[in-house]
């Protein structure tokens, strides 16, 4: 062999054989180093069953739920896989085990998020919000690019849209996606507890700001109105707050906005940002002004008669000066502290006669027309401004 082969050759058999060793390394570090390292992560809590087959073997609605997801390619745009890094836990919730996808064949891990994580879906939302959405996405999220599913849905006997079988099944199985973290999600979703120490001075600036994002992101549940009618309002239950018959203190908007309203189709917003919050509090506080400016201090009799009724028929709920009890608090969703909003007449008495379907506010029987308005009158009288900072 001349010397000018070998120095051709030598430098192709140190390439083959660098190549081969790097593919033997990638696979022992990507392949066989996990499965042992892994190992002991695989071990589901005590008490975790497969859930999409009952004990006979059947499909559970998650499993069946399940089968609609992936036929319908949700996992196209969805993934169900948080990891620790890039503030996914902060975003989404506990990063990802190993054992929760043991039931998973084939897995639903997905590749891409057009849409948001799904991993830890199960008390992040209610299922009403959830039926909008699939209905409707834009209902929900006004910018949202996912596609509706009305062949998931039925006719009701006033021609509505109504959740079918498939609905109701996928929503099941979304319901079921770290469900073992369910409890961590929802405190880390809607905090229990805030304290607003300040805010900016309002402006015509920050007011614009705040009606842009309402657009964006209140005005499928609020409506255009905002007067709860949004292209959502079918599906809610509760259904979403007129803000034209109440008066919030920005600094209680920017509470609501912060912690959303457990057991609602109310979002928590606290990831939106501290500047955008309190712009989008100003724009909503403002549309409660009218309510605010109409307010009166109503005659002593007429509070003490109020009061009378109050104490019989609501203290029970929403405490005796308008602060809801402790063991209240649990309630899903609770009843409103009463010292922090001030309420339109009409839109009370309409509460009292009618409820709040939705929540444990149920209709308030046997009052008469003058009851109701000294009730009402009573309620209005325990607004404070921004009773929290006091």
């Amino acid at each position: 062999m001349s010397n000018a082969d070998s120095k051709v050759e030598r430098p192709l058999f140190v390439a083959l054989f660098a190549g081969v060793g790097c593919f033997l390394l990638s696979f022992v570090a990507m392949g066989l180093a996990p499965w042992t390292t892994l190992s002991s992560g695989l071990e589901a809590p005590p008490g975790m069953k497969d859930p999409y087959h009952d004990e006979n073997g059947e499909l559970t609605a998650a499993g069946r739920g399940r089968k609609i997801y992936m036929s319908e390619a949700c996992w196209h745009c969805h993934s169900q896989f948080v990891r620790p890094v890039a503030n996914e836990p902060w975003r989404y919730g506990p990063k990802s085990e190993a054992w929760e996808a043991m039931f998973d064949v084939p897995n639903t891990y997905g590749t891409r998020r057009i849409g948001p994580d799904l991993a830890r879906e199960a008390g992040r939302r209610t299922d009403d919000w959830h039926y909008a959405h699939l209905l409707d996405p834009r209902s929900t999220v006004p910018r949202s690019v996912m596609p509706p599913y009305p062949w998931l849905f039925d006719r009701g006997p006033d021609g509505k849209p109504v959740p079918g079988e498939k609905a109701k099944d996928l929503v099941a199985y979304l319901q079921s996606l770290g469900s073992a973290f369910k409890q961590q999600v929802e405190d880390q979703v809607y905090p229990r507890e805030i304290r607003v120490t300040g805010s900016p001075v309002p402006s015509d600036l920050l007011k614009e700001r705040g009606a842009e994002l309402y657009a964006s992101h209140c005005v499928g549940c609020h409506g255009e109105s905002h007067d709860g009618v949004g292209r959502a309002a079918d599906f809610l239950k509760p259904s979403a707050a007129n803000l034209n018959t109440r008066y919030l203190p920005r600094a209680e908007v920017y509470r609501v906005l912060y912690q959303g309203v457990r057991g609602s189709a109310m979002p928590s917003y606290h990831d939106m940002g501290e500047r955008q919050l309190w712009a989008l509090a100003q724009y909503v506080s403002d549309l409660g002004q009218p309510v605010r400016a109409a307010a009166r201090v109503d005659r002593a009799d007429v509070l003490a008669r109020g009061r009378e009724v109050y104490t019989k028929r609501c203290a029970s709920c929403h405490g005796e000066f308008g602060e809801v009890p402790q063991a209240m608090l649990n309630m899903r969703p609770a009843p409103k502290d009463l010292r922090t909003r001030l309420y339109d007449t009409d839109y009370l008495i309409g509460v009292v006669r009618m409820g709040r379907p939705g929540t444990g506010m149920v209709p308030t029987m046997g009052l008469s027309a003058e009851e109701e308005k000294d009730l009402a009158a009573y309620v209005r009288s325990m607004f404070k401004e921004n009773v929290h900072d006091r």
